[in-house]
């Protein structure tokens, strides 16, 4: 061996045993990931967890004389200390955060205030703390975590770039007035980002269909927890104690749940016939509560019908074909249904308010009509324009038009095409996915897709508007994100490795 041949062994057994220097150690660093026990090679510096312990010590000694005096600032270091517990186990079974977000974001009211009107709720914290470790793993794990090689991916991000550009584009004066304040704005941009990061984060850190099983089930569980209590008349005042308000009365809730339970209990042969009965049982006594006691609240029942009959068409197109009839004829047959259609949301418009309402933010977005007027800012300008005589701020109550106005078309054209990459991902993982829940989840989301597309006519419920639904709708909003993330983790499972098989096969 010449002395070229040594040094490189050298170096590759030194680059061996600075990757694996891990398995070295024990007990608690067992749990931790590489990039926080790893000395840096190109830094003098300790390694992460050791920064961060010393940071840690400088920073309760010199809190301690406060730490004796305020019990608030106290307890504010006992839940940072937890926090920390919480990530590592986050990091070690990310599962467990995967399938605990139903229960957190329908039935735990933890909300840290912020000064302002909205706290930030434990859905809007475990998404980030999620997603926060998976991003650390994919920048300091490149070769063992990689994004999945799906267009819907590639738009996600597109779609977060454009939002970011937008926010600092609303920080130009497009019009002599002030615009919204800057948390306001932080907020609204944060919303964007945080659906992004959970669609990412279920499409990649799910790995097996026995975990997705678990999210599904625990969503199940909840949320069909929530339809029995409303069933029963002396429970229903008890309701928002066990359950969220801004949760269980999200539009989006309602229909992944309904999309869901339909694609199984439809599409999964494999579904024991008792579970089936079950399942079918849910869905008839939602709609029943729904167009017996809160028809005029369309989109709390129409998008879960649309994902119904998505699901049905799926399952047997003439039958699909056969209750897309009935609903239009209940549609047609029930003026009081049309009205509620068109004027949707916590304050109903009429038709000519509406009208007059899109007239106006017209006006708003062809001052910027590429990236738009930046985060919720349009609501501070809808002042400056009279709407039936009269100057006041509102919300478009139509999820298409709020993006327009805060990303402009460019943002508008990237959205709607990232919702058709998903179908289109989804129609050809259909394909391939194998019968039983795999291929009926795929359909459930698939018609969850549509339903959701549709609830955007209705209100801000796909991405809400800081000012209307805002930070605690997306408690609700979430379940669109996390369950079209868990249809590209269907599609890494089967579509990627059947491409693959079909590339080896032609070569």
């Amino acid at each position: 061996m010449n002395g070229v041949d040594r040094l490189q062994d050298r170096d590759s057994k030194t680059e061996y045993s600075s990757s694996d220097s891990r398995e070295d150690y024990g007990g608690l660093a067992a749990l931790l990931p590489n990039w926080m026990i790893r000395r840096p090679d190109r830094l003098n510096l300790p390694a992460p967890l050791t920064l961060g312990l010393i940071a840690l010590a400088l920073l309760v000694a010199v809190l301690s004389p406060f730490l004796a005096r305020s019990p608030r600032i106290a307890m504010l270091v006992g839940l940072g200390i937890s926090g920390l517990g919480a990530a590592v186990l986050l990091h070690k079974c990310p599962v467990l955060g995967l399938a605990s977000i139903s229960v957190l974001s329908l039935a735990v009211p933890v909300t840290i205030g912020t000064g302002s009107q909205t706290g930030i709720n434990i859905t809007v914290i475990l998404i980030l703390l999620m997603t926060g470790l998976w991003l650390l793993d994919l920048i300091f794990n490149p070769r063992k975590i990689q994004l999945l090689p799906l267009k819907p991916v590639f738009l996600t991000l597109v779609f977060c770039a454009v939002a970011i550009a937008a926010f600092a584009f609303g920080q130009l004066n497009w019009f002599p007035t002030k615009p919204a304040p800057i948390t306001a704005q932080i907020g609204g941009l944060m919303i964007f980002l945080l659906s992004a990061g959970a669609f990412l984060l279920y499409a990649h850190q799910i790995k097996t269909e026995n975990e997705l099983k678990w999210v599904v089930l625990i969503f199940f569980i909840v949320g069909f927890a929530n339809i029995l209590l409303r069933g029963f008349g002396f429970m229903q005042p008890y309701i928002f104690t066990v359950f969220v308000r801004e949760a269980v009365l999200g539009a989006l809730f309602f229909n992944w749940l309904i999309a869901l339970a339909a694609g199984q209990a439809l599409c999964n042969p494999r579904l024991a016939p008792f579970w089936r009965v079950v399942l079918i049982g849910f869905i008839l006594l939602f709609f029943y509560q729904h167009l017996s006691q809160s028809r005029d609240w369309v989109s709390g029942w129409l998008p879960p019908l649309i994902s119904v009959i998505v699901v049905a068409f799926f399952y047997r197109p003439r039958l699909g074909v056969l209750l897309g009839i009935a609903g239009l004829a209940f549609l047609m047959m029930s003026p009081g249904t049309i009205g509620g259609l068109l004027g949707e949301g916590d304050n109903p418009y009429s038709v000519l308010t509406r009208l007059e309402a899109w007239k106006i933010m017209w006006e708003i977005i062809k001052v910027s009509p590429l990236l738009g007027v930046g985060m919720a800012n349009y609501y501070w300008y809808t002042p400056l324009f009279k709407i039936l005589g009269y100057r006041v701020s509102f919300n478009s109550h139509n999820n298409y038009i709020d993006i327009v106005a805060q990303t402009g078309i460019i943002g508008l054209a990237v959205f709607i095409w990232l919702l058709w990459e998903i179908w289109l991902v989804g129609w050809k993982t259909l394909k391939h996915a194998p019968e039983g829940f795999p291929r009926a989840y795929v359909i459930g989301a698939l018609a969850g897709l549509v339903g959701t597309a549709a609830s955007g006519l209705l209100g801000d419920w796909i991405i809400p508007f800081v000012y209307n639904v805002g930070l605690p709708g997306f408690r609700a909003s979430v379940f669109t994100w996390i369950f079209l993330g868990g249809l590209m983790a269907m599609a890494k499972l089967y579509l990627l490795p059947a491409a693959a098989d079909s590339q080896a096969s032609a070569s």
